[in-house]
């Protein structure tokens, strides 16, 4: 009976030691390479690129990073008005389209490996210049079956044109940019007439193209969840304002019957806040009736006034949210921008050579390719430690990002019987380089680090 008891007591003990040592050692990571806790998925996508040249030198960076797509808003030569220039042209009629620019840009984001994610609307447009681009449509139905015919020419060679089989049609980007309609940069109607627009073409589209995705509307963001972002502070009218709108939005779609493959939305601040954000429409989709949309963050920026892309705390940064979108379960996400213009959102290249924030989006690619995300068995890590591990017959990595603004981390990995093979990291010197495992993660750094049985 004694010893009948002492193994239950040291079962016990051996139990909540090992509670213990999950919950209170959160600087040790326990990876488990043979447990997968399902695919990784494509978060580490861009909106644009610096240039739309075949075989462009660049460009080639976002093959490396084995990047999957690149959405083209802000691309103004895919732009609805600039390949349908007269509304009052009949929508059949070949010629009544000007597919050349747009064609080039297609063919050289094809050119990476990767697939177009396709906005149909309208770039950022001054609400006065470009008014007439801004209204509502004349005519729902037709723009609709304008849209059609740009799916046909791309995906089925109507027109002279293409078998991209591209998968994503998104309508419109941030109707809902400002609450003062005259000063709204994409679209000077009101909220009612684009949830129209939205119904009548995703009907049309879906209709017609039953096995596309067929999704929207890139709203603004959820900042007044969490009282902040980028650019403001505080639970501004505009902040409350772009829930209002998708509150409405939802509910008119659901009454309309809308159908929506996935809902896209954007953000501008920082980790913690977006994962909260990504629980929110969670949570309003499946209420909504919209449960199985998929949710795709299609343009973001870890609080892009950080603007010094050479220092590798922004590339810290970055790969934090590409860890945290991985492990809250988004579908998809959308870096904005890869472009290389200096601005402050584009942050991958500076003069064309790769910013602390590529090698943290190229790590993840790795990852991505390796197919499978393992299982790390920490009930938590530290709160500003981020982690992310991935296994597959290539290989075995893990990703580790501390955001920390001045605490160092000490780190141990555990994995059972894998043992490191390689580490690396970015330099201070903005370099991707090779080195020992360090017996800690520094302030704002982060680690790749492959593994061998």
């Amino acid at each position: 009976m004694l010893q009948r008891f002492s193994a239950v007591l040291m079962a016990i003990l051996t139990f909540f030691t090992s509670l213990f040592q999950l919950i209170f050692t959160p600087n040790v990571i326990r990876i488990d390479f043979d447990q997968t806790v399902g695919e990784i998925r494509p978060v580490h996508n861009i909106g644009r690129m610096p240039e739309y040249e075949l075989n462009s030198e660049i460009n080639r960076y976002f093959t490396e990073a084995n990047m999957t797509s690149c959405r083209t808003h802000d691309i103004h030569a895919t732009d609805i008005h600039n390949i349908f220039p007269d509304f009052s042209k009949d929508v059949n009629d070949e010629s009544s389209y000007c597919f050349a620019e747009c064609d080039k840009v297609i063919a050289s984001i094809v050119d990476t490996g990767m697939e177009p994610f396709f906005r149909l609307g309208i770039s950022y447009s001054d609400p006065v210049r470009d008014r007439e681009f801004l209204l509502p449509p004349a005519d729902y139905e037709k723009w609709a079956q304008i849209c059609e015919h740009i799916i046909l020419h791309y995906n089925e060679g109507w027109a002279n044109g293409f078998r991209y089989n591209i998968e994503y049609w998104e309508i419109w980007n941030e109707p809902e940019n400002s609450d003062d309609i005259a000063d709204n940069h994409f679209w000077v109607g009101s909220d009612e007439e684009f949830f129209r627009l939205y119904d009548v073409a995703a009907k049309h589209l879906k209709n017609r193209f039953p096995d596309l995705k067929i999704g929207g509307y890139g709203s603004c963001g959820f900042y007044a969840l969490t009282k902040t972002n980028a650019i403001n502070t505080g639970s501004t009218p505009r902040n409350q304002y772009f829930i209002t709108y998708y509150q409405n939005f939802l509910s008119y779609i659901e009454e309309h019957g809308s159908p929506m493959d996935f809902f896209s939305w954007h953000s501008y601040t920082t980790t913690g806040k977006n994962a909260r954000y990504i629980e929110y429409v969670k949570e309003t989709l499946s209420e909504a009736g919209y449960g199985d949309t998929e949710i795709i963050c299609d343009e973001w920026n870890y609080n892009p006034t950080e603007n010094d892309k050479l220092d590798r705390r922004y590339g810290a940064n970055q790969t934090s949210m590409l860890i945290m979108f991985q492990n809250e379960g988004l579908d998809m996400a959308h870096y904005y921008d890869g472009d290389d213009d200096g601005l402050m959102w584009a942050g991958l290249f500076v003069k064309h050579q790769p910013s602390t924030a590529y090698y943290g989006f190229w790590a993840f690619g790795q990852l991505y390719q390796l197919g499978q995300q393992a299982q790390i068995k920490n009930l938590r890590l530290a709160d500003d430690l981020y982690a992310l591990a991935a296994t597959g017959e290539d290989g075995h990595a893990l990703l580790i990002a501390n955001v920390s603004e001045k605490r160092d981390r000490k780190l141990k990995l555990d994995a059972g019987d894998y043992i490191v093979d390689k580490c690396m990291t970015v330099n201070e010197n903005c370099e991707w380089v090779e080195v020992p495992l360090p017996e800690k993660i520094e302030s704002g750094s982060m680690l790749y680090v492959t593994f061998k049985k």
